[in-house]
């Protein structure tokens, strides 16, 4: 059985409260794409602060190439955990506030931690195995160079594809975390329907858990402490200005 076929066939145990419309987290409707507006807004200016705090402050043409990789790779991740979702309400009886909130809850948490140690070994096989340039994160070159930015881009968006096939095998082959997420939900349904359910799910708790997430991966994907810049004092004024 192949783990497409795994994910669709997955039943989670009939929804603990009937009332709950699967439709009712309607992750491409308007509210939907307004809250991942505001996500991506409170993101960036929380990456902004970030940087302000920074000792010593990295050079905006660099930080620039570090967080647009996190936004190349957060809409590839977005994207899927939307096919997810959308697939297993469409094909169980699962409630797809309930999919789309363990995707993000796993991706957060669990999920960084394997972006860490994978995006940390293929850049070790990279450049200390393969001896190759333009693969140490954070690092571009002087001046810097859209190549090295792609080739790093690269092994982050490689990465975050091997996170997302463990974290959907996870998904399709332990059903039984529906219910661990019916219950962690279970306090956002009220005697006035799901509404809470999808105020939590699809505003408060994504954009604080991207928030978080976007802080500890612009750590990772930066270059290190101990990584040359391969910035002149020259080049570095320039990007400052």
């Amino acid at each position: 059985m192949s783990l497409f076929n795994a994910l669709l066939r997955a039943e989670p145990p009939p929804p603990a409260f009937p009332d709950v419309d699967p439709p009712s987290c309607r992750l491409l409707g308007p509210t939907a794409l307004i809250v991942q507006a505001l996500m991506g807004l409170f993101v960036i200016l929380s990456l902004i602060y970030k940087r302000h705090r920074e000792t010593p402050k990295r050079p905006w043409k660099i930080w620039l190439f570090d967080v647009s990789k996190q936004v190349v790779g957060q809409l590839f991740v977005h994207g899927i955990n939307l096919l997810v979702s959308g697939l297993v309400s469409h094909h169980t009886d699962g409630n797809a506030c309930v999919s789309y909130f363990l995707n993000i809850l796993i991706d957060t948490t669990f999920g960084i931690l394997l972006i860490y140690v994978t995006l940390h070994s293929l850049t070790n096989l990279f450049t200390e195995k393969l001896q190759m340039k333009g693969f140490e994160s954070g690092v571009y070159g002087d001046p810097p160079s859209l190549n090295y930015w792609a080739r790093q881009a690269a092994l982050y968006i490689l990465s975050l594809t091997t996170m997302k096939v463990v974290v959907v095998a996870i998904l399709a082959f332990i059903p039984a975390i529906y219910d661990a997420g019916e219950w962690l939900l279970s306090w956002t349904m009220t005697g006035d329907g799901d509404a809470l359910q999808v105020v939590f799910v699809m505003g408060i708790f994504p954009i604080i858990m991207n928030v978080l997430q976007f802080w500890i991966i612009d750590s990772i994907v930066k270059a290190s402490g101990g990584a040359p810049s391969q910035l002149s004092t020259q080049s570095v004024q320039q990007l400052l200005l």
